[in-house]
């Protein structure tokens, strides 16, 4: 098997829960994901660029299967039915559709270079889906 293509049970358990969101969790994940320091961030994500080749195998292969995770149901839902939905309503979701996508693959970095990359780039990219993550604990407390 190459190596490359490892993927680590922490990161299997991030798939199936990205491929499990629901759209209050997108909602959650978009939020987060816009209230981050962007200068901050893309140190971070330099961080994780660098150290990407090493697994790239492995990166490739966990979002072909998360598939869209990140699309929400809403917008499948608005883009689906062409009843002349709002457009200012598919507008939203699609910046939802897009702040999660980001915020889903800069936790899947994350997890995948957390044993290489520093721990405050590994905070920052994580971030957002911790946050998710704690939003929907609260929810259904």
């Amino acid at each position: 098997m190459n190596a490359e293509a490892v993927i680590p049970a922490s990161v299997e358990g991030f798939l199936e829960q990205a491929r499990a969101l629901r759209d209050e969790d997108r909602l959650a994940l978009a939020e987060a994901r816009r209230a981050g320091n962007e200068a901050v961030r893309a140190g971070a994500w330099n961080a994780a660029l660098e150290l990407l080749p090493e697994r790239a195998g492995a990166y490739v292969s966990c979002w072909g299967r998360m598939g869209p995770a990140f699309v929400p149901e809403r917008l499948e839902e608005l883009l689906r039915t062409d009843s002349g939905a709002d457009a200012r309503e598919i507008a939203e979701w699609q910046e939802v559709a897009r702040l999660a996508r980001i915020a889903i693959d800069e936790a899947l970095l994350a997890l995948l270079l957390s044993d290489t990359m520093m721990p405050p780039d590994v905070r920052e990219l994580y971030h957002p889906w911790r946050a998710m993550l704690e939003a929907a604990h609260a929810a259904r407390a």
